[in-house]
């Protein structure tokens, strides 16, 4: 027995008094109505209306009954209703956490503009670097650098994670260009601070061998912006996500800074990327949804 329904016909039946016109506001035969009434009686252990061939009357049992169920059930329609309303529009509180150093340079900014647009959505970030699970459904969005995103999620692909070693063109000016990775050792540098310890700074010369370098830091931090303007106001080289250093590519403020004998890299892992990860059942409501197509058109790509 569906006794949430059943309820639902007690309800009705109760205002009609009438298993026909009951019947009909559901869209059912009325012996299905009638044999629900039945059913839901025989689980309660009491009569709720007496029927004769002309007439249906409650009983003092079923308007007893009524007056407890009415005020939940129509709360439950409200409910329904509501979240309706909310997988049609963009509303309502949001939950997303990112990488503290790609929320603060590639993501408070998108957000500020996708409030504008949709103003009845609360977002809530958390700029952490500690993993959230996502199956406890509490988060709505997570943006994670991961080679193997989780089966159990929508992952959509916003970024290489790859590193390039850039520095300011004044800096460049000042110090002169690295032909070679024996010259990163006469160089300032500047280094990030992970959760894991500072990011190491690897070279893969032409042949595939990698090995470590030693920079000669001058401040690492674990606050991602900062190292990023420090590069900029040329202090030195930095080996940084192209996600981050990317705009100062384009606009001239930044150069990535290139050897003859190979390349920087910062992991001999697979190769790592920035994915938005979502359940795809949250991706039915309206608020996921808009933050999903809007940071695909804001981030997505290279």
């Amino acid at each position: 027995m569906d006794k949430l329904q059943s309820i639902r016909y007690f309800l009705n039946l109760a205002e009609t008094l009438s298993f026909k016109q009951t019947a009909l506001h559901f869209g059912v035969p009325p012996s299905s109505v009638s044999r629900a009434i039945r059913n839901l009686e025989d689980d309660l252990g009491v009569v709720l209306f007496e029927r004769t061939t002309r007439h249906v009357r409650m009983t003092e049992a079923g308007g007893w009954y009524r007056a407890e169920v009415v005020q939940p059930i129509r709360s439950l329609a409200t409910a329904d209703e509501m979240l309706l309303a909310q997988s049609r529009e963009p509303m309502g509180t949001l939950r997303i956490t990112a990488l503290p150093g790609y929320g603060e340079i590639r993501l408070l900014a998108v957000l500020d503009r996708f409030r504008k647009q949709y103003p009845k959505v609360l977002c809530d970030l958390e700029l952490t670097d500690r993993y959230l699970d996502l199956s406890t459904g509490e988060i709505d969005i997570a943006l994670r650098s991961t080679a193997n995103p989780p089966d159990y999620l929508v992952a959509r692909r916003l970024h290489s994670a790859r590193f390039v070693l850039v520095a300011s063109p004044d800096y460049l000016n000042r110090c002169g260009r690295p032909q070679s990775v024996t010259d990163i050792e006469h160089h300032k540098a500047l280094g990030y601070r992970g959760p894991n310890g500072v990011v190491p700074w690897l070279f893969r010369c032409s042949q595939g061998e990698v090995t470590p370098v030693l920079p000669n830091f001058i401040l690492i931090s674990n606050h991602g912006m900062q190292i990023l303007e420090a590069t900029r106001q040329g202090e030195g080289l930095a080996l940084l996500p192209f996600w981050g250093v990317s705009d100062g590519l384009s606009d001239g403020s930044l150069e990535e800074v290139v050897v003859s004998d190979g390349e920087f890299i910062v992991s001999t892992g697979p190769d790592m990327s920035i994915y938005m990860l979502y359940d795809s059942r949250k991706a039915r409501l309206g608020k996921v949804r808009a933050m999903v197509d809007f940071l695909m058109t804001e981030l997505g790509g290279d």
